[in-house]
């Protein structure tokens, strides 16, 4: 009797649960992406678990305009709007380094011998780096309000920078700047050549080359001896002394021309040469001479009386940043890419892990996902297949948190909170929010903002506008957040603090073993906390366990995220891929890729949605997406597993 009493009370929520179905299905939201992913000739359906789509990006990089090598053997790239970039490895990987640096269109790089960086850019003028391009500071004082586009130093040790106005010179490194200009007033200078009796060559927009001896009041042109014929000649890149003190002129449109006797007389030096827009000049120690073109890079061997092509298989290279080292090693920054080369070798693209920045955090609404990078800034779905780039007013490109309310988008940077109105596409520097790099950001129901910062907690009430410092939870460092209706609960270092519209903030957890960096809220269950030793959970009562995670297989958790619609459906992003629990954290597997392999790379956060999508922030390969969820057991499958366990 009890037996058909189970079944009879089975078909009954089987005929409600139908009817629920058939009224209550979820709301056909878009998924970005998704459509586009299922057109590609290469698609698979889903497999079983989780599997995960690569979105193609957000890639690419602005274009390369300066290269240079550090005196540790570092290599920098400066591009037009982006920023610097550095390796360490021969371009292996990549990094920001653009702490300080107030511009991020950079137009030349410049190392000194005793490992200083210079680094010119178009609107801020002129910055230095003493540690590697790690910290920047700004020596303008004298160039303000002007573009640096070439330095060069004397044996002296001051330096010259040719601007947009002129040339100046610093007897300081830097500190200072005074004009060097009679003769060269408010000319445009693209290049700046020393001889060995330290005779000063400039290489002018549209004006020829200007010659200043030592122990000359004035620059004087020189255009006389180099019979010009047209503007193009009259636009002079780059200026080179090689070693047996030849000098060489690249022009805008003209090619090569060489001088044996510092400029009285010029000859035409291209014998070879298929493009004459010339991008640059360089030597090596075993004297080579190596020119960047328009399509292409040539050397000579003979001081530039025949040119040889180094293009090895590659045809119709646009040259737009052109630099070779003693070795005869030639980097190149070409329209798609950065690219290394010698003589009788392959050129080797430099680019792979330029092209794509680390993902650091994602945010959902309105149907459209935004990506926050370490040092390219904000991408936003266009056509829900392609990634635009986002950043107009954004200053600093690493963004740490990006958050939302229902009427801005918050992002945290290196240096500084920025907001822009959902819907547009203009950023807003708060400026009474604290500067200093944050760790951790979030907005609770009513739209009060949270800040964690290396020296406590802040918040404001108006959208940013103004901000507090909340000092009962002291002066310690700030790391993550969750939220839970009108509960706001904070992470130290060790330490645990909730607080509820009607109370103070308290003390809830202390933790002296592990660094708490990440917390979430399951509806239904509570807090989850992660360590960088344990994940633990405080339960509705306020009773606190840990979770056993020796199904993760020593990975190490970077990131938690919960399904908005079944709380014992779990994420945990780690070094190593992504892994998923249905029965909370209980068992763990792994999510698949698209070719149904086990997917293995580092994922900085996992954002789920009201929508079917669920999305991934990795370290290398750009924002994944999952498209099929782990599904829920349904209130049938529950009641059978209940009748089955009675039994």
């Amino acid at each position: 009797m009890t037996v058909k009493k189970a079944f009879a009370g089975l078909i009954l929520v089987a005929i409600f649960v139908g009817v629920g179905t058939l009224f209550n299905q979820p709301k056909g939201l878009s998924v970005p992406f998704a459509q586009s992913m299922r057109l590609q000739p290469d698609y698979r359906p889903p497999g079983e678990g989780l599997t995960l789509y690569a979105t193609g990006g957000p890639f690419g990089f602005d274009v390369i305009e300066a290269t240079a090598t550090g005196t540790d053997g570092s290599i920098f790239v400066g591009t037009f709007g982006g920023g610097l970039f550095k390796s360490e490895d021969q371009g292996k990987h990549w990094r920001p380094v653009n702490r300080g640096l107030h511009d991020k269109f950079i137009s030349t790089l410049f190392v000194l011998e005793n490992g200083k960086v210079f680094a010119g850019t178009i609107r801020a003028g002129l910055f230095m780096s003493e540690d590697q391009g790690e910290n920047w500071i700004s020596v303008n004082k004298g160039l303000e309000k002007t573009d640096v586009t070439t330095l060069t130093v004397l044996t002296s040790g001051a330096l010259l920078a040719g601007t947009g106005k002129g040339v100046y010179i610093s007897h300081n490194q830097g500190q200072l700047w005074e004009p060097f200009n009679t003769g060269l007033e408010h000319t445009q200078i693209k290049s700046i050549a020393i001889d060995k009796d330290e005779n000063l060559y400039a290489g002018t927009q549209g004006l020829g080359i200007f010659k200043r001896e030592p122990r000359g009041e004035r620059w004087f042109s020189i255009v006389n001896g180099f019979a010009f014929k047209g503007l193009e000649e009259r636009s002079v890149r780059t200026l080179l002394f090689n070693r047996d003190e030849v000098l060489f002129a690249g022009t805008m449109a003209a090619g090569v021309f060489r001088s044996a006797d510092r400029g009285s007389t010029w000859q035409h030096a291209n014998v070879g040469l298929e493009n004459l827009s010339i991008r640059g000049l360089a030597y090596d120690n075993d004297g080579v001479l190596y020119v960047g073109t328009g399509i292409g890079v040539y050397y000579s061997k003979n001081q530039g009386e025949t040119w040889q092509a180094l293009n090895n298989g590659m045809s119709d290279v646009q040259i737009h940043s052109f630099s070779a080292s003693p070795s005869g090693a030639v980097y190149i920054g070409v329209s798609d890419g950065l690219y290394f080369g010698k003589i009788n070798t392959a050129w080797q693209p430099l680019h792979e892990s330029l092209m794509i920045s680390p993902i650091l955090s994602l945010s959902y609404g309105e149907n459209q996902i935004t990506v926050g990078t370490d040092g390219k800034g904000t991408y936003i779905n266009y056509q829900d297949k392609h990634w635009m780039s986002d950043n107009l007013g954004l200053v600093n490109l690493t963004i740490r948190a990006l958050v939302r309310d229902n009427a801005f988008l918050y992002a945290m940077t290196e240096a500084g909170i920025y907001r822009r109105q959902l819907g547009r596409h203009q950023w807003s520097r708060l400026n009474k929010a604290p500067a200093s790099a944050g760790q951790a950001m979030t907005v609770d129901v009513n739209k009060r903002l949270y800040l964690g910062m290396p020296d406590g907690l802040y918040h404001s009430s108006d959208h940013g506008d103004t901000w507090s410092k909340i000092s009962e939870i002291g002066a310690d460092p700030v790391t993550a957040f969750a939220v839970a209706g009108e509960t706001v609960f904070a992470a130290t270092a060790h330490q645990i603090w909730s607080k509820t519209p009607e109370g103070p903030w308290e003390k809830i957890l202390t933790k002296e073993e592990g660094i708490f960096h990440q917390m979430l809220w399951q509806p239904e269950k509570g807090l989850l906390a992660l360590s960088n030793q344990a994940l633990w959970q405080r339960d509705l009562a306020g009773t606190w366990k840990s979770f056993d995670t020796e199904g993760l297989k020593g990975a190490r958790i970077l990131s938690l995220a919960v399904d908005p619609h079944n709380s014992d459906l779990l994420y945990i992003g780690t070094d190593q891929g992504l892994y998923w629990s249905a029965d909370n954290a209980i068992t763990w597997q792994r999510a698949q890729d698209s070719r149904g392999e086990t997917f293995e790379g580092r994922v900085n956060q996992v954002l789920t949605t009201d929508t079917s999508a669920l999305w991934l922030a990795t370290e290398a390969d750009g924002v994944f997406l999952g498209i099929s969820k782990p599904a829920e057991r349904t209130l049938i499958e529950k009641w059978t597993d209940a009748l089955v366990a009675t039994e």
